[in-house]
């Protein structure tokens, strides 16, 4: 059953399909880079049933999972909705049963934001429910609970030690303001759950790691739901917090929580740790509401002086970008390269929030950029690192991405050499019809 909405948030970039599909052979123009095989995973929003009027981006919309592989130099492509339960339910009844995020309840499992790969499992996730299990081919498998060691929610943005194999994460629940810290060894076991208290409830939606640390940043965009007044305000005389937990942490009294000045952020790029100093690199909004977009979006750098308790701001570029990514190799330690979807709409074209004009790379030490700006009418989603198979730089690899064309019901894959990101692309892969703007995914590499 199709339909359609004139929300703006279900238009353009983010209109749903509501095909499953299996596509084989597709074309490609170019080449696919010798020994580059694997998965590439996507997930995001994409209603089955019309929502509610409230419906809002990246809040809202069942999960589904849009998935290209790479064999030999032969492409394919597959899509699903991720099958939770309240999914199965509505598709019982044959309509929607469950609400927006900001409208009354019932709300359901979105398993809508994230996919990953850990402990030999592919994780759909959503900060406001428990993990979904799905297979290579994307059949769900079922809510995962790790083995009865996560009694709730988990969290949409974990990160994976590149040495250690641990996946680390902060579940956060904005009735109490509580926040749980989560690790989860190599072999998948939950081996850490610490409860630790936040200043004031707010979402924490994504983390950095360090070899020492985990970082949440909580920025003063403070949730209320006791109906005396909007569900979340921003409050800049609050400032910001920065918690550190160790990682090895049993205790919230061993959680360290620094003062900053307010900003909001959504996502981390990287950070590291040196010389008794925390490095993050991040997108930094000066303010956030559910309703007017943001004043200011730009690249910063935070430096976290440990021991002093004190954070320092720097403004590497002011250009709005988010999604930002790194060779996922290098995460928690002192990368050079950062990849981001940066916003550069042309003349007259509206820019939609999560569909980027152009992808940059930034060079973290010099402060170089280079762009590849997408022709008018093409977005990009999420930049991912696939590392060269044959490559041992930190650089060598390829940005994969989806790329929605406005005037075309057909979709594009693109491989981009990473060391010349501003060149033609390596491969380009033509999709039977277009993937929506989402959100976050994974390149596995067989």
């Amino acid at each position: 059953m199709q339909w359609t909405s004139p929300n703006p948030f279900l238009t353009g970039a983010y209109q749903p399909v509501f095909d499953e599909r299996n596509d084989v052979d597709l074309r490609v123009r170019g080449k696919i880079p010798d020994g580059l095989d694997g998965v590439f995973m996507r997930n995001g929003p994409n209603p089955q049933f019309e929502p509610d009027p409230h419906y809002a981006y990246p809040f809202d919309g069942t999960g589904m999972v849009h998935a290209v592989y790479l064999d030999n130099g032969a492409a394919r492509y597959r899509n699903r909705w991720v099958l939770t339960d309240e999914l199965a339910r509505e598709r019982a009844a044959g309509r929607r049963l469950f609400n927006s995020t900001f409208s009354a309840p019932p709300h359901a499992n979105l398993a809508n934001t994230n996919i990953v790969h850990h402990g030999g499992r592919y994780l759909a996730l959503y900060e406001g429910g428990a993990p979904y299990e799905m297979d290579r081919e994307l059949a769900t498998v079922g809510r995962y609970d790790y083995q009865g060691a996560l009694p709730d929610v988990m969290s949409a943005h974990p990160k994976a030690d590149p040495v250690t194999g641990e996946l680390l994460s902060v579940q956060y629940d904005l009735d109490t303001g509580m926040l749980h810290y989560l690790r989860a060894c190599r072999n998948g076991t939950l081996d850490r759950r610490v409860a630790f208290p936040a200043p004031w409830p707010a979402m924490v939606h994504d983390i950095a790691i360090t070899q020492r640390y985990v970082v949440a940043i909580l920025g003063p965009f403070v949730f209320d739901f006791s109906g005396k007044g909007p569900p979340a305000s921003w409050q800049p005389g609050r400032g910001a917090r920065v918690a550190l937990i160790p990682r090895d942490a049993h205790e919230a009294s061993q959680v360290k929580w620094i003062s900053a000045p307010p900003f909001f952020n959504w996502h981390i790029v990287n950070a590291y740790e040196e010389d008794g100093r925390i490095e993050l690199v991040l997108p930094w909004y000066e303010s956030f509401s559910l309703g007017a977009p943001a004043k200011r979006l730009e690249l910063h750098r935070l430096t976290v002086h440990i021991d002093q308790g004190r954070v320092e701001d720097r403004v590497l570029d002011d250009r709005p970008c988010e999604f930002g990514r790194i060779n996922d190799a290098y995460l928690g330690r002192n990368a050079r390269y950062g990849y981001v979807g940066l916003r550069d709409p042309y003349p007259q074209q509206p820019a939609q929030p999560g569909a980027f004009e152009a992808i940059a790379r930034y060079d973290l030490a010099s402060g170089q950029k280079v762009v590849h700006r997408f022709a008018p009418g093409m977005t990009a989603c999420e930049p991912v690192f696939a590392a060269d198979p044959q490559g041992s730089r930190e650089e060598d690899g390829y940005i994969l991405t989806f790329v929605h064309d406005a005037g075309s019901e057909t979709g594009l894959f693109l491989i981009l050499d990473a060391r010349n990101l501003s060149g033609e692309p390596v491969a380009t892969i033509a999709l039977p019809r277009r993937v929506p703007a989402g959100l976050h995914g994974s390149w596995i590499a067989d």
